[in-house]
């Protein structure tokens, strides 16, 4: 049975105490925070973060822009979502989780999973992995988008469509209309024996590779959870979409669910 406190699942203490025991209140941040934080959700490197900050504060030389990395921890601390690392396979064979979280070398290839130089040196005493990959748990996620009114009230969509829905099969016997997966018959059947319930979130998982550069190939992995408790005209934007984890190349992974345990064990 998978519980919180398994330390193969990764989760720091702070990680767990905060889903077992959630802020309910929206954050309190001042402008200069408000301004960190923007600066931090549209820069794609750490690198053009500082660059950009350093030009803020020539400019604006009383402002107080925190650094990148505080920045980072102040996003994880006021949303809770962080990602957790996990090794895996330098070649992409496997992720070294469940029956693999011993293994010295990958079972497929036979490359070793830690840095073989750094243990020399170090006589043993310090085991660096050679490749890593990260997970974005999903419940920091879910509390997060509950916190906030406006997108509380939108998750409230599948909860009045399975009313509207099981109202209409009882008035008519069927559905008049067919325009969502939820009137789709496995979920109208979860509906109807209470699998799945009024107060329940239901997930919907994709994975696929992605091309970062240009006339290359694919050198990279995501999966995403998508949230049916949206309508279907939010669900599927970009916001709306939860990262899952990233599995980074060279190749593509052989063992896919070994990549997706910690998400999974997680959920």
């Amino acid at each position: 049975m998978s519980t919180l406190d398994d330390p193969r699942l990764g989760l720091s203490h702070e990680a767990i105490d905060r889903l077992r025991n959630p802020c309910r209140e929206q954050p309190d941040i001042d402008e200069d925070t408000r301004l960190a934080i923007d600066l931090y959700l549209g820069n794609p490197s750490d690198a053009s973060y500082e660059t950009n900050r350093m030009a803020l504060m020539r400019r604006y030389p009383d402002s107080n822009i925190p650094s990148c990395y505080k920045t980072k921890r102040l996003v994880a601390d006021l949303t809770g979502i962080e990602s957790v690392v996990h090794d895996m396979c330098v070649n992409s064979c496997i992720a070294y989780t469940g029956p693999f979280l011993g293994l010295d070398i990958c079972p497929m290839c036979s490359e070793a999973r830690y840095d073989q130089f750094r243990m020399e040196i170090t006589n043993g005493r310090e085991k660096v992995a050679r490749q890593e990959f990260h997970t974005i748990p999903v419940g920091p996620q879910l509390q997060a988008l509950y916190r906030d009114p406006q997108s509380a009230m939108n998750a409230h969509y599948l909860r009045k469509e399975r009313a509207r829905v099981l109202r209409e099969i009882e008035e008519n016997g069927l559905l008049e209309e067919y325009n969502d997966l939820l009137h789709g018959t496995d979920l109208i059947k979860a509906f109807l024996d209470g699998r799945i319930g009024e107060d329940d979130i239901v997930l919907m998982f994709s994975i696929d590779g992605a091309q970062l550069y240009a006339k290359k190939a694919s050198a990279c992995w995501i999966y995403i959870w998508v949230l049916f408790n949206l309508a279907p005209e939010k669900r599927y934007k970009k916001k709306h979409v939860l990262i899952g984890g990233f599995i980074p190349g060279p190749n593509n992974p052989k063992n896919i669910d070994s990549f997706l345990f910690p998400g999974i064990q997680h959920l």
